[in-house]
């Protein structure tokens, strides 16, 4: 199957813009067929992983840019999220034990635990100074 599709963004490292990355991920994903459910958990997934781009990777320099591109090929749904930055591999990422966590009241700190539990794989790949992290999340009528 050939019916490939994909759609580009491209922000500011501001946190104000993520309004924009959800919109855009959001009309995506409910076009490729996702329920609202789902497409607000791609839509979760994505401003999570955006945040941590211009926040940790970036440190809040607004002269940066990231590119969210959407590419689905009839099976799954996939954002890519490319900046210049500091990179993290999330997939290494160790998640707090939840019962310590809980018990210091501590705040922040699950988005990546957060992503892992929304979409159905995470790649990530360095280029040099490049990082592409993809989310990608199977279409509802792809799950065999």
């Amino acid at each position: 199957m050939s019916d490939k599709t994909r759609a580009t963004l491209t922000i500011h490292s501001q946190t104000d813009e993520l309004e924009r990355v959800r919109q855009f991920v959001r009309d995506a994903a409910l076009r490729f067929g996702f329920s609202r459910n789902d497409a607000e958990k791609i839509v979760t997934a994505t401003d999570e992983a955006c945040a941590n781009v211009i926040l940790h990777g970036y440190n809040s320099d607004p002269s940066r840019h990231i590119n969210i591109g959407i590419e689905t090929n009839g099976k799954s749904f996939a954002v890519t999220i490319d900046d210049d930055g500091k990179s993290y591999d999330l997939r290494k990422h160790v998640a707090p034990d939840m019962k310590v966590y809980l018990a210091e009241r501590r705040r922040g700190g699950l988005g990546i635990k957060l992503i892992h539990m929304l979409v159905d794989d995470i790649e990530y790949v360095v280029h040099g100074s490049h990082n592409r992290l993809t989310l990608t999340k199977r279409l509802p009528d792809s799950s065999q």
